[in-house]
């Protein structure tokens, strides 16, 4: 008798335990997002647009299902990757070209983003901010990075994550581009701007 109730209160405890963890959903990255990196030289500005964004972001299911996000709440993971070819400036493909060389594609054709921790800071009605850090690895460079970004709910199956993040390409090993033997040179600093949106 005295095994069996402790069986029950063992089961009782896994199954209070499983019914705990936080169940997730993965949403995927669609078509509807954007993004676009720009900097300067020293003839003029200039801006890429960022053609194929690839990824997944994980959340809590009942927070997306309820729009019920609190300061302090986490989202569960982000992976993001942009293939480098991807990058199309709209000033040809010698531009192009000399991105691509700048980025060392043949050897890491892709950018990736892994996020390591967040946490929600502010919320509205139907939108939050939050702080994320992460990993960001290009050029065969890995930094880690952090910067805010805005989180809203559109539907019970879809959110968007709005934000911008500047890094100086030396910090990657990254020679800034140039044209017309070095009369043309790109500053060090870009900024890249995203609104991704996800969805089941």
């Amino acid at each position: 008798m005295m095994k069996m109730l402790r069986l029950f209160f063992l089961t009782g405890l896994v199954i209070a335990y499983s019914m705990s963890i936080a169940q997730t959903v993965k949403l995927n990255v669609t078509e509807e997002t954007s993004m676009t990196v720009s900097g300067t030289s020293t003839l003029h500005d200039w801006t890429s647009e960022v053609k194929t964004v690839n990824g997944t972001v994980e959340i809590d299911e009942k927070l997306i299902n309820d729009g019920k996000f609190k300061i302090g709440d986490e989202i569960a993971s982000v992976n993001l990757n942009i293939p480098v070819k991807s990058i199309i400036s709209p000033r040809g493909s010698t531009m192009d070209k000399k991105t691509y060389n700048a980025l060392k594609s043949e050897e890491n054709p892709e950018i990736t983003f892994m996020l390591t921790s967040n946490k929600i800071s502010s919320v509205s009605e139907d939108a939050f901010t939050l702080n994320a850090r992460g990993n960001l690895s290009m050029a065969g460079k890995t930094k880690a990075v952090e910067f805010p970004v805005e989180g809203k709910i559109i539907s019970s199956e879809k959110m968007s994550f709005t934000g911008s993040y500047k890094l100086n390409m030396v910090e990657y090993d990254i020679e800034p581009p140039s044209a017309m033997y070095g009369q043309i040179v790109t500053g060090e600093e870009v900024e890249i701007k995203f609104e991704l949106i996800v969805a089941k």
